[in-house]
């Protein structure tokens, strides 16, 4: 197949065009940088160098493609951030529409659900306009937490032997391997699907008393210790690291809300959609504490 892919060379698409190129796949990739052109290229894909806020631009990315894989860069700097999601979203549905793509391979989140109920009112469905769309095959992969969000919190480990959010050590919460939602979504492609499906990629589910004691092992911190934050400590600290407030209140403090509340594993808990998912936070961890030692 001919397959479009967003998301530049992240940690997700990264890992899926090299699985698409390996499945014979003629591949191009979607960045707003050009000098990751020729990286691109060195790994057999076509690269497209453009914004996915223009909608011209989506479109001719998506012309002669059987196939897209879709997700809204993480532009957390972005000042009206809903707004910029909104745009993008609605610029991948039309130019599905105009260019008669047939399979969708959406990246959602396990928030998307749940999108415009209390806490997440101003939490973006990102299926809602794929969902419109009709005589096309979407898959909505739902990961949980990705586990790399993890690396941001390598100073506050190295400096202040603690790691947290605004949701206490006791509570559980389910994550994914950016590698596995890379695997899921290469599959997906590999077996064609049909209508509107959904799969949600949980790799593990651990409370933060449970991820303190697994990171601080393999970092060499094992008094490393989960801290529950304010709300307000949360967002302030997110602003002070270049997080928008929006997208800072939105997309982080609000889902930790959910997820002190315990909404988002209930939902999860309830709905019996297909769960795919095998690397286990261990294992990301050894992956963590190489790059930890390796920076220190």
């Amino acid at each position: 197949m001919k397959i479009t892919v967003t998301g530049a060379l992240g940690n997700i698409s990264r890992v899926l065009t090299e699985k698409l190129i390996a499945d014979g796949h003629e591949v191009k990739v979607i960045s707003s940088h050009a000098d990751r052109a020729m990286e691109i290229e060195k790994m057999n894909a076509i690269p497209l160098i453009g914004s996915v806020e223009d909608a011209d631009f989506v479109r001719r990315s998506f012309e002669g493609s059987d196939a897209v894989y879709l997700m809204i860069p993480p532009d957390f700097k972005t000042p009206d951030y809903k707004t910029f999601t909104i745009s993008v979203g609605r610029n991948y549905a039309e130019a599905i529409r105009e260019t008669g793509v047939e399979h969708v391979v959406n990246l959602s989140s396990t928030g998307s659900a749940l999108a415009g109920k209390p806490p997440l009112t101003a939490y973006q469905n990102l299926e809602a306009w794929l969902d419109e769309l009709s005589g096309i095959n979407v898959l909505h992969l739902r990961p949980g937490g990705f586990y790399t969000n993890f690396y941001g919190a390598m100073g506050m480990i190295r400096h202040m032997g603690i790691i947290g959010n605004n949701f206490p050590d006791d509570v559980n919460l389910p994550m994914s391997h950016p590698a596995d939602i890379a695997e899921a979504a290469a599959k997906a492609f590999r077996t064609p699907f049909t209508g509107r499906n959904i799969l949600y990629i949980v790799s593990d589910i651990l409370n933060g008393k449970e991820i303190a004691e697994i990171l601080g092992k393999a970092a060499g911190k094992p008094e490393l210790l989960w801290v529950q934050f304010s709300d307000e400590q949360l967002l302030e600290g997110l602003l002070q690291n270049g997080f928008s407030r929006e997208a800072a209140q939105h997309y982080i403090v609000d889902i930790g809300i959910a997820v002190r509340e315990g909404i988002l594993e209930k939902h999860y808990q309830q709905n019996q959609y297909e769960v795919f998912g095998k690397r286990r936070f261990t294992e990301f961890a050894e992956e963590f504490a190489h790059i930890y030692r390796f920076n220190n």
